[in-house]
């Protein structure tokens, strides 16, 4: 009798415990709960990130191009230099430049680089030296005419007229070069006050030829490094006198215009 009792008293406990939790869950039902759906915001009209991190808004460049050229030129025999500083080398600051030489021809020939005094092709000590009736002279200005500040420019072509070569002297007292004024006075010479009077062979090719190109800087002169008379070019017609040794004078002339 004692256990039927128990059982009836854990089964009226346990039946109003289920009745109030069923209560609870209904009251709930009637509260505040969740959503039955989740939707989506509006939506945004333009992107989220408008500018390029860092603040740019650029647009991406293309690759860079490239490209390559090249040119280049060459003067005829003894093209005359540009450079004014290479110039006042080969003067040595007497007033006067050798420019670029070269030498043409059959027995000999070869082409020289710039270099100080006059340029060309070196000749050995035991060649024989150019003879006049053997070899011809010609000497021409590279411009009929000259501006203020620019340098006149001459060509001194030789000619062998014999199957074998010669050599002629460069040298600064060897070949004397003169420069008169409009007025026929001298104005200007190679020897006057040579920096050096060491001799400068310089070939000329059997049947061929020997070019040299002379730069003049517009300076006068005086003899024994003197003083000159003259101190700056006047306009007008001027001639230029080459005389190599041994060999005849050539002359030409120019013109310096204002």
């Amino acid at each position: 009798m004692l256990v039927l009792l128990v059982l009836v008293v854990f089964w009226a406990v346990t039946s109003l415990g289920g009745d109030s939790s069923r209560n609870e869950g209904k009251s709930g039902d009637k509260g505040n709960g969740p959503a039955g759906t989740i939707t989506p915001g509006p939506a945004d009209s333009g992107p989220a990130i408008s500018e390029r991190p860092g603040g740019r808004d650029e647009e991406d460049g293309g690759s860079d191009g490239s490209g390559s050229g090249s040119a280049s030129g060459s003067g005829g025999s003894g093209g005359s230099e540009d450079s004014d500083a290479a110039d006042q080398s080969s003067a040595g600051g007497t007033g006067w430049g050798a420019g670029n030489g070269s030498s043409t021809g059959g027995s000999g020939s070869g082409t020289g680089g710039p270099g100080g005094g006059a340029a060309g092709v070196p000749a050995p000590p035991s060649l024989a030296d150019c003879r006049q009736g053997e070899v011809q002279l010609k000497l021409r200005s590279l411009r009929k005419e000259y501006g203020p500040g620019e340098k006149p420019r001459f060509q001194l072509k030789v000619t062998n007229e014999r199957n074998s070569p010669c050599k002629i002297d460069l040298g600064r007292t060897a070949t004397v070069v003169t420069i008169n004024n409009p007025d026929e006075a001298k104005f200007w010479a190679s020897d006057d006050c040579p920096p050096t009077k060491k001799p400068l062979p310089r070939l000329v090719p059997g049947n061929g030829t020997s070019t040299h190109t002379l730069t003049w800087f517009r300076k006068a002169s005086a003899a024994n490094c003197g003083t000159p008379t003259f101190e700056a070019p006047k306009p007008g017609t001027y001639e230029i006198e080459v005389k190599v040794k041994g060999l005849k004078t050539v002359r030409t002339t120019f013109e310096l215009v204002k």
